[in-house]
């Protein structure tokens, strides 16, 4: 499947990104000040030439004036009066503040240090000559806002809008951040599907593409990797079932030749042999036998890979528990075992196929019988609760390693020597745990608080 044309690169993604911060650097820029510049218009500010022409409006009345009193100087200004060698003599300034202006004048200034960040300082000086004195006009070299209550509690309009354009500048890059980050993602979620499907190797889907080139590349191969990996596994699937299907018809075909060997053998052993012959067939025998218990269990491992063809049916509890226990005492006999049993919940009927379900529970069993010492004891528990039927089995052995509780349940595997039993070649709970996976239960290995082997089953 070929890249589809509407795609766009991943750099044209960002540069979109870019050109919408730039953008929204510009709006943001452009309303700031042209709502800074409407406000002087409207005279909602005041602009330091409007307060210049306002003082040099009144320059002539207060120079003339016989006392300068508030009422002349300018509403957004403060004024201080010195005598002609810079004595404070009155005024709205204290006489620190006007001993600052006058040496301001003096050295030929008429404005004090400006920081736009903070606007500390920011104060410029307008001196008015009288007879004998001079009116030195303090006002800031920033804008004012006309009303009062504003000037008081916040900085000069020029740093305010500073601010308010940085603020903002900062909730931009934030907003789009936010939203191009959350489109990236989207256009990264085919990706994370695709990939998470692979890897559950659920192989049955459609890539659905982004919309961006290099991810679209990245799932085009992806969707490459998933069409081989899927004729891989079929091809490996068929192979396998193929191998399976031979065992097991060979397994089969080779019980009747093994069948004539023994029969022949067993028909040798009655008839007049001498030391030798008869010692002779007596490997044949012992070894036909163990040839037929690994077809046996060739044939029983094919079952259980396959699955055993389940034929469910509603049992009464009370006659399947009691065939079981008959059969679970003739086995612990053996060992002269001791045996708890403990009902508890149980249901009148049961639905499940009785055959496979009471050998998968003789596997456990015989297991629990290989692995506990003469005289010990196995304990059964047989509960349901919640429409779920459980059967649990513990033993007076070692318990399981912690190998063991891994692997215990996969074929072949014998574990320990001291936890494992030559008669089962590792298959005993494995398909225990086939027959009662089939009945859509579980197996669990566990050791028990007493330290023996615990084996439970719930379906």
């Amino acid at each position: 499947m070929g890249l589809r044309n509407k795609n766009i690169r991943l750099r044209t993604f960002f540069v979109q990104y870019l050109l919408a911060l730039f953008v929204g650097f510009l709006l943001i820029v452009l309303i700031s000040v042209g709502l800074f510049f409407t406000s002087l218009k409207t005279g909602f500010i005041i602009s330091v030439g409007d307060v210049e022409a306002n003082i040099e409006s009144k320059k002539t009345e207060i120079a003339s004036a016989k006392t300068v009193s508030a009422d002349l100087i300018p509403e957004t200004c403060e004024y201080a009066v010195v005598s002609e060698n810079g004595e404070f003599l009155s005024g709205s300034m204290t006489k620190s503040e006007a001993d600052d202006a006058w040496n301001v004048i003096q050295s030929g200034r008429r404005t004090s240090g400006i920081s736009l960040m903070t606007g500390l300082n920011a104060q410029c000086y307008f001196p008015i000559e009288r007879q004998n004195e001079i009116v030195i006009v303090k006002y800031s070299a920033l804008s004012q806002f006309s009303a009062e209550f504003l000037r008081e509690h916040l900085p000069a309009p020029e740093i305010v809008l500073f601010w308010t354009i940085l603020a903002a500048i900062l909730a931009e890059i934030i907003l789009l951040s936010r939203l191009y980050g959350r489109k990236i993602s989207r256009k990264l979620i085919p990706l994370q599907t695709a990939t998470e499907k692979i890897e559950n190797k659920d192989l049955e889907f459609e890539v659905q593409y982004s919309g961006i080139q290099e991810i679209d590349v990245a799932l085009q191969s992806l969707e490459s990797m998933k069409t081989e990996l899927k004729r891989s596994l079929e091809t490996q699937w068929k192979i396998e079932q193929t191998r399976k299907m031979q065992i097991s018809a060979l397994a089969h075909d080779i019980k009747t030749p093994l069948t004539v060997v023994r029969g022949n053998a067993e028909m040798l052993n009655d008839t007049d042999q001498t030391g030798d012959q008869r010692q002779f067939t007596h490997y044949i025998l012992k070894n036909a036998n163990q040839m037929e218990q690994y077809v046996q269990m060739l044939i029983e491992l094919s079952k259980a890979e396959a699955g055993y063809l389940l034929q469910r049916e509603n049992v009464n509890t009370r006659a399947f528990l009691d065939e079981l226990y008959s059969q679970i005492h003739a086995l612990v006999s053996i060992k002269h075992l001791k045996t708890e049993f403990e009902e508890k919940n149980l249901p009148e009927i049961i639905n499940l196929d009785s055959s496979l379900m009471q050998r998968a529970i003789m596997n456990i069993v015989s297991n629990a019988v290989d692995y506990s010492p003469d005289g010990g004891l196995i304990q059964f528990f047989v509960s349901a609760e919640k429409h779920r039927f459980r059967f649990t089995v513990e033993d007076s052995g070692k318990g399981f390693s912690a190998e063991d509780l891994k692997n215990a349940a996969m074929q072949f595997y014998q574990g320990d020597s001291s936890r494992s039993s030559k008669s089962h070649y590792g298959m005993g709970l494995f398909i225990a745990d086939s027959i009662v996976r089939q009945h859509g239960g579980s197996l669990s290995i566990a050791n028990s608080a007493k330290g023996g082997g615990m084996v439970t089953i719930e379906f």
